[in-house]
């Protein structure tokens, strides 16, 4: 067995073996994943109440949660390869109780698995993100991010899309059993891609430096760090929302595929992440994340407004370009805050923090669902993004005198 080498040896090139298998495991992980956006309408149609489906898929955000700082600090310890397959027996874990708690009476043992896969969300994947930037060129930090994460927006479209497809085969696509196909097949997607990981080089993190200090606490003083783990919390939380209920609200429209939002929201991101290099020259870096969150904000006000497929597409569209250009500007921003040595807590902070709102918010939303409806939701999600400009643009400021300070 090949020992793990040190972060340092990272290739020139960006479009290396290492960077390709990571590629592609993360593809294969997220249509895992994203074919598990399809739970809460599974849960609709087995009798639940926007309270229960709500409190199931935002379960996965507090195990994150909890997780996160109970073994967030462990994030430098051991190498990547190492890291990454103790946290994934959790997520798989997770997928096999979903299939055996299909065949039970009570809903409540929906809760474990989102539980267990929260888990991995929490602190494994974050570890993939710091594994690929460890294996690719250090200096092109937002074009590696930026299409590297092509691979889980194509995932978040195309794995609702098979589950589609797959319940159209069904004799009644509307049949609570017929979904037990749909996560068989994550499940498959899920040990396909653990096939893709375990054949990427290892990597060993740095050895710390002194006087960086351990855990987490060191990066969590920094205001310009806290101020960017607010946003990026409420960012994964809004990601969520869309990607937990946009099944639900597609459906409350008498609109069968939620594809079309699904597919939109693909084609924006992966445009402005191909062209992500052109924007970054245009607008500057401190604009960039109050663009993105710009963007977000109007999604969603626009998309309490759809009515038809037309509109829903617009949203998708206009949700996705911003989605592409905010999470690699917040994620290297956050990256760029801490010391060498801390790479692998500061992606488990900022993607755990990230996955934490993922499972949270739609766990309020969807008490809002129930008493409010649908359109109150996205209008409050607005107002979050609006928030979240002002709260990035002192994390901007706090991070700028810190370095002039230093």
């Amino acid at each position: 067995m090949t020992p793990p080498q040190e972060s340092g040896g990272a290739s020139e090139r960006i479009f290396n073996p290492d960077y390709i298998k990571l590629w592609f495991g993360l593809l294969f992980f997220m249509l895992n994943m994203s074919a598990f956006n399809l739970l809460p309408y599974h849960l609709e149609l087995r009798g639940a109440s926007p309270d229960l489906y709500g409190s199931v898929a935002g379960s996965m955000g507090l195990s994150s949660f909890v997780f996160l700082f109970l073994l967030g600090h462990k994030a430098d310890s051991w190498s990547r390869k190492t890291t990454f397959s103790a946290y994934f027996t959790f997520a798989l874990a997770g997928n096999l109780l979903t299939l055996w708690a299909m065949g039970q009476p009570n809903l409540n043992w929906y809760y474990p698995p989102r539980l267990l896969q929260g888990v991995f969300m929490g602190v494994g994947f974050p570890i993939i993100f710091s594994w690929t930037m460890e294996v690719s060129p250090p200096s092109l930090k937002h074009v590696v991010l930026a299409w590297f994460g092509i691979a889980g927006i194509l995932a978040n479209s195309l794995g609702p899309t098979l589950g589609e497809l797959l319940l159209s085969l069904q004799p009644d696509p509307n049949d609570p059993d017929a979904y037990f196909w749909v996560f068989l097949m994550a499940t498959a997607f899920q040990l396909t891609s653990l096939v893709f990981f375990l054949s990427t080089r290892d990597v060993k993190p740095e050895t710390q430096k002194a006087g960086s200090g351990g855990g987490l606490l060191p990066l969590l003083r920094k205001p310009e760090s806290a101020l960017t783990l607010f946003v990026a919390l409420s960012f994964g939380g809004i990601f969520g929302v869309l990607m937990s209920f946009s099944k639900n609200y597609v459906s409350s429209l008498d609109l069968p595929f939620v594809s079309v939002l699904l597919w939109s929201y693909t084609a924006g991101a992966i445009f402005s992440r191909v062209f992500i290099q052109v924007i970054s020259k245009r607008v500057p870096h401190s604009q960039m994340a109050s663009l993105g969150l710009t963007g977000l904000g109007c999604s969603f006000l626009l998309l309490g407004m759809a009515e038809s497929y037309l509109l829903l597409g617009a949203m998708g569209f206009l949700y996705g370009l911003s989605h592409g250009i905010l999470y690699p500007t917040l994620y290297v921003q956050f990256v760029n805050f801490q010391r060498a040595g801390e790479m692998g807590r500061a992606a488990t902070l900022f993607q755990g923090s990230f996955s934490v709102g993922w499972g949270l918010l739609p766990m309020l939303g969807g008490s809002v669902i129930r008493l409010a409806g649908f359109p109150t939701l996205f209008s409050l999600l607005g107002a979050l993004a609006g928030l979240g400009i002002v709260i990035n643009l002192n994390a901007d400021y706090f991070g700028r005198m810190r370095k002039e300070g230093s």
